[in-house]
């Protein structure tokens, strides 16, 4: 059959393959090779036991981060959001470290180690998209490793229920403070502040103090154990 379509194969040999092409399927899937959709399937083994949650505000200092199409620049709203969220889980009885709580710089490095320094811990990163495309929105949560996959997920499904925007799934990425640290981690894009739409809500405290909400309850339901 090399070289030739499917079309060019005769009836009898066609039908013959197609119960082939059936049976394989069946079988990859059985076997758990047939791959799984971003925002779906196999959620891995989940992010385990932990009672701290590393709170990491974007950017900071010099780094503005993401220019807003109007409003505050991303370095701000990560902040904003980060302590937001770290209130929020202290009153739900986790233990939290902060990353930054002011507008000062971090690198990557020590973010990344602060995590690796605390046991039982997940790191959550806050960060806002941009794009030269001023159409592109939504909300779209980063993992590495497979342990932090339902960690995304969990948090993926809450943050939609923030603010009106686009669900644009959970994705692997090699970020560096993602594939640099050993604990469960996640990068929570949470709008496009290049966006008029989305960025006319993150501007808001009020949705991100639901945002806040949202990510909190993800992290509580992860905890729990939840698959989405």
């Amino acid at each position: 059959m090399e070289g030739k379509s499917f079309s060019q194969i005769g009836g009898g040999c066609r039908s013959k393959l197609r119960r082939v092409i059936v049976s394989l399927g069946a079988l990859a899937a059985a076997s758990g090779l047939v791959s799984c959709s971003s925002t779906g399937g196999s959620y891995g083994p989940g992010a385990g036991s932990f009672d701290t949650v590393i709170v990491d505000a974007g950017h900071g200092g010099y780094d503005r981060g993401a220019r807003a199409c109007s409003g505050s620049p991303e370095k701000v709203l990560t902040l904003d959001t980060a302590r937001r969220l770290a209130d929020v889980l202290r009153r739900n009885g986790i233990r939290v470290i902060e990353v930054r709580t002011g507008d000062y710089f971090v690198t990557l490095g020590r973010r990344a180690a602060i995590s690796n320094d605390t046991g039982r811990a997940v790191f959550v990163s806050i960060h806002y998209n941009w794009t030269t495309r001023a159409g592109a929105h939504g909300i779209e949560i980063y993992y590495k490793s497979l342990r932090s996959k339902r960690l995304a997920a969990n948090i993926l499904k809450e943050t939609l229920r923030a603010y009106r925007t686009d669900n644009r799934g959970i994705k692997n990425r090699g970020f560096y403070v993602l594939r640099n640290n050993r604990r469960p981690a996640v990068l929570c894009e949470l709008g496009f502040v290049s966006n008029p739409s989305d960025n006319g809500n993150v501007q808001s405290a009020s949705v991100r103090q639901r945002l806040a909400e949202k990510i909190a309850a993800g992290i509580l339901a992860e905890k729990a154990g939840r698959r989405p």
